[in-house]
């Protein structure tokens, strides 16, 4: 058989591997975390309370992954991201696939910054200005919080 016969074989046979083997189908057999669901509220200038449906990172593994890979999320739910302490923290939207906000809370639950509409897939870092024990991820532009904005939680130790 000579090489040209040979390469277009071989790409042929390439093509229908990617035809074939999309990626949601690689993606399936990552270890996906399993998260723990809750029910928060979230009072909006001290006077509106919205209920906020919401999947815990309280892991390493889990605050790894987060909301990666995910083609969608159903309105009024979200990712809240917990640590045992308070620590300036950073995020970046790797092998996320949606635009997200990202709201920075204190360990008394209040929001002490925002970083709204960050890009899916976008490696840039995004960094909390203050030290935060917890982190909220929505779409971007569902929850319209503002900073003084609390977080109840009955997963929260605060």
């Amino acid at each position: 058989m000579n090489i040209s016969l040979l390469n277009l074989l071989q790409g042929a046979i390439l093509g229908i591997f990617l035809i074939i083997v999309s990626p949601k189908t690689i993606f399936a057999n990552l270890q996906v975390p399993e998260f723990t669901k809750t029910v928060c509220v979230i009072t909006i200038n001290k006077t509106e309370n919205k209920k906020i449906y919401l999947e815990i990172a309280d892991t390493e593994k889990k605050r790894s992954y987060g909301l990666m890979n995910r083609e969608e999320i159903m309105i009024d739910n979200g990712m809240l991201f917990i640590w045992d302490k308070s620590e300036k923290r950073n995020f970046w939207m790797k092998n996320t696939l949606l635009n997200l906000d990202l709201f920075f809370i204190n360990m008394k639950g209040i929001i002490v910054g925002i970083y709204r509409n960050a890009k899916a897939l976008d490696q840039k870092n995004i960094s909390s200005n203050e030290k935060v024990t917890f982190v909220l991820e929505m779409n971007a532009g569902e929850l319209k919080s503002q900073v003084g904005d609390k977080l109840n939680c009955p997963i929260t130790k605060y």
